[in-house]
């Protein structure tokens, strides 16, 4: 069967994992008690919440997947509502709520999504606080690449960071978490898109793919 390579920042059992990125969490201060509710577009912010005390998991949360409210809920989230997995989804889960609270997005450093200008322009008050940041991971510059691979990509960055060291050949075939990660592609390579914005869907293309030779 053809090896299967999932770029991303965290590795998922029964393929080979690309650890492309590397994150480093900031610290900035942060008074909780001046927001209605938080967002959270990924599981990186959620870990960058351990810096901080327990008082923010009394907020509303809105995440902007399921994989991401899971997270969120483990580690004590109670009042939590979900996107659609993509960031534009947020403003429409935002539509619900009063105008007159204040929310935080808590954010990499680079980002790939408008949406919050969006929310905005809705009347949405949004404080942006960068909780981390992601760079490209030097080491894996030097990890070997089948011609035959079927390459999983979850981030435009993890694109990025690919690129940078290794070619995306014809004889592979390529697998996208979701639109604004296949927009992120070169314009010559073609890619297949999961069925939903999920590492699990991914990898279940791609092993489909696998299967079909």
């Amino acid at each position: 069967m053809r090896p299967i390579y999932l770029i991303s920042k965290t590795p998922y059992e029964g393929v080979i994992h690309i650890p492309i990125l590397t994150i480093s969490f900031l610290n900035p201060p942060i008074d909780f008690t001046h927001y209605e509710g938080i967002i959270l577009t990924s599981k990186q912010a959620i870990l960058a919440l351990e810096n901080y005390s327990l008082d923010w998991n009394k907020l509303k949360c809105i995440c902007v997947s399921e994989s991401t409210a899971v997270v969120a809920r483990e580690v004590g989230a109670v009042d939590v509502e979900v996107g659609d997995g993509y960031g534009k989804s947020i403003t429409s889960v935002l539509k619900g709520k009063k105008r007159d609270g204040k929310w935080l997005y808590l954010r990499p450093k680079v980002i790939a999504s408008d949406w919050v200008e969006a929310a905005r322009e809705e009347g949405h008050e949004i404080d942006e606080v960068i909780v981390y940041e992601t760079t490209c991971s030097e080491e894996t510059a030097k990890m070997t690449i089948s011609s035959e691979g079927i390459l999983i990509f979850t981030s435009p960055s993890t694109i990025r960071c690919f690129i940078q060291n290794h070619p995306i050949l014809s004889t592979h075939s390529v697998v996208v978490i979701g639109t604004t990660t296949q927009n992120a592609l070169p314009s010559d390579v073609a890619s297949h898109l999961s069925s939903s914005t999920s590492v699990e869907a991914a990898v279940d293309l791609a092993r489909q793919i696998a299967s079909e030779g």
